[in-house]
């Protein structure tokens, strides 16, 4: 048969080929039915000054934003340096936390019970006082309406800072109020709203679903059952029935069944404290997200011995951790049921400073906290080699939007 009687079928069939080959290919990567995608996650670097983002930029690239704090007593932030970090994230249309505080320095604080202070300025801006202290705020805000904006209304707010009774309205009255006077003044809608508790009192102090558009977290390390060092140590209960500290776990009971099918408590070892596990379900149950508004390492030894291998192997248990938290899919200390959590988190704020030089990490030749105590730690995630890649791979398998170098 002549060649050219062969042309056509040659040419209806390579087409074809290269379409069954692209289906296949596209079936191949194509997530599969019921599989579970993390959700896009984001990255901060925290806290405070722009070192903090210079150091995590060593390791990653650009991450989506960072942390700082304005406080209510000056109107102000709380150093040029917060300023400073807060213009360079949001002059790139970058996410910029904000810590509205006035727990830490309450207006007219002179001495003395500063909670009973607090609590009483709790009350004040509920109603309506102090709004000339928000006008720096807004006009930043309005400064940059490419960036994002989440508003942490205090941080790791409390009853005893923040309630004047045990309906804690105070509270609830100051995070409604300061909402409403920062959205009628801001010109665009780039402002979230951040209630950030202790983690035993998410459910005392929370504003409502009306006003919270995201739910605020701290995680250091008795929130990943890991003890904290000061002064001696310190365990997230007490050994050996509430703390295992072979395992460095927490010991609490989930409401199970014994073998003829009735409630019972059953005892188990924790990688996380129950109370934001409990923070998580509570958030899921309202419908909103969680931020890890804080979080970052802390001492390592009671005494800063010889501490490089521990520094290391605890390093990377409290990254692992961390991103264990993100995906928890179980049971919850003193509840009965599993709950699938692994969508409950979707930002992390990383605190990458050397904590040993006070809270800015400013490295003026004296370091503030003694060895002894919590705070005596280098966080930077380019220190520790085994944390670092804990944490690259924690970043890799959980759908940030950061990746490492």
């Amino acid at each position: 048969m002549p060649p050219t009687q062969h042309r056509p079928v040659r040419l209806l069939t390579l087409p074809l080929l290269l379409l069954a080959l692209l289906a296949s290919l596209l079936l191949a990567t194509a997530p599969q039915a019921g599989a579970a995608t993390p959700p896009q996650r984001i990255l901060l670097a925290g806290q405070s000054t722009k070192a903090a983002w210079d150091d995590m930029s060593t390791v990653t690239d650009a991450p989506a934003g960072g942390s700082v704090y304005y406080e209510v007593a000056s109107g102000t932030w709380v150093s040029p340096a917060h300023r400073d970090y807060a213009a360079f994230l949001a002059s790139q249309g970058r996410t910029v936390q904000i810590g509205i505080s006035w727990k830490d320095n309450p207006p007219g604080y002179t001495g003395g019970d500063r909670a009973a202070r607090s609590r009483a300025v709790t009350q004040e801006l509920a109603d309506g006082r102090y709004t000339d202290r928000f006008a720096t705020l807004i006009a930043f805000v309005n400064q940059y309406p490419q960036a994002t904006f989440l508003l942490r209304i205090d941080y790791e707010v409390s009853s005893a800072y923040h309630c004047t009774d045990s309906s804690c309205s105070s509270y609830k009255g100051a995070f409604a109020r300061i909402r409403s006077l920062i959205g009628g003044q801001k010109r665009q809608g780039n402002v979230q709203y951040v209630y950030h508790p202790v983690r035993g009192e998410y459910a005392q102090l929370y504003p409502g679903d009306a006003v919270t558009d995201r739910i605020g977290v701290s995680v250091f390390a008795h929130e990943l059952c890991l003890p904290i060092y000061d002064h001696g140590y310190l365990w997230n209960g007490t050994p050996p029935n509430n703390y295992d500290t072979g395992t460095l776990q927490c010991r609490n009971p989930y409401i199970g069944t014994d073998s003829w099918g009735n409630p019972a408590a059953i005892w188990k070892n924790w990688d996380y404290d129950g109370n934001v596990l409990g923070m998580m379900k509570f958030t899921k149950d309202h419908g909103k997200t969680m931020i890890v508004s804080e979080g970052g390492m802390m001492n390592f030894t009671a005494d800063n011995g010889a501490t490089d291998g521990m520094e290391q192997a605890r390093g990377a248990l409290w990254m692992q951790r961390l991103f264990g938290l993100l995906n928890y899919n179980g049971p919850i200390p003193n509840q009965s049921g599993t709950y699938d959590l692994s969508r409950v988190v979707t930002a992390v704020t990383y605190i990458d400073l050397d904590f040993r030089y006070g809270w800015d990490a400013v490295p003026d030749g004296t370091f503030d906290f003694p060895p002894d105590t919590t705070w005596f730690v280098d966080g930077r995630i380019s220190r520790y080699a085994a944390a670092r890649t804990a944490f690259c791979q924690g970043l890799a398998a959980n759908g940030f939007t950061t990746h490492c170098r």
